[in-house]
Parts: structure tokens; sequence; C-alpha cells
């Protein structure tokens, strides 16, 4: 990883690289090499795979909402279930 670290700013030609690995992310994100991040939300909830920066026994990250009154403040998400929403073809 730390090749693909060193030569991504260049690859892109300044502009921005991107993870999409939370195995990857959580490893940018440790050695301070993360600038943003951007998450998308989507109203399903899985039943396998990767914590998002999964790190158990870690200390917390502190994030900041760029683009708001309050960088710290907190985003709330409301959703309800739909029925037959046990759907198995996710």
């Amino acid at each position: 990883m730390a090749e693909a670290v060193r030569i991504g700013p260049d690859a892109a030609g300044g502009g921005d690289l991107e993870g999409f690995s939370p195995t990857v992310g959580r490893q940018l994100l440790e050695r301070g090499l993360t600038g943003e991040i951007d998450l998308h939300v989507a109203p399903v909830l899985l039943g396998d795979g990767l914590r998002l920066f999964d790190n158990p026994g870690g200390a917390p990250v502190r994030l900041a909402l760029p683009n708001g009154d309050d960088p710290a403040r907190e985003v709330n998400l409301r959703y309800r279930p739909l029925p037959g929403g046990q759907d198995r073809s996710a």
C-alpha cells in the first residue's frame, strides 16, 4: 500500500484519489492520508460484509462536517423498514 500512496497523486494528475475498500480506507485514515471521507447511505441493512473502518480497540476518529454551520454537528437519518423488507435478492 505504501507504494500506491507514494505514486497515487502523480498518477491522478493532481486529481482526487478514491479508496473503495474499508480496509484500505482504515489504513489511510490511520496514517493521516485521508483528506475527506465521502459517505453514501443507502436505505438497506446488509447482513454480511466488512464494517466501514472497523478498528476494534482503536481510538475514536472525530470527523468534521465541512458544509454546515457547525462542523461537529451530527446528522440524523430516519428510515422505516418496508413491508417485505427481508428481500433475499439484495
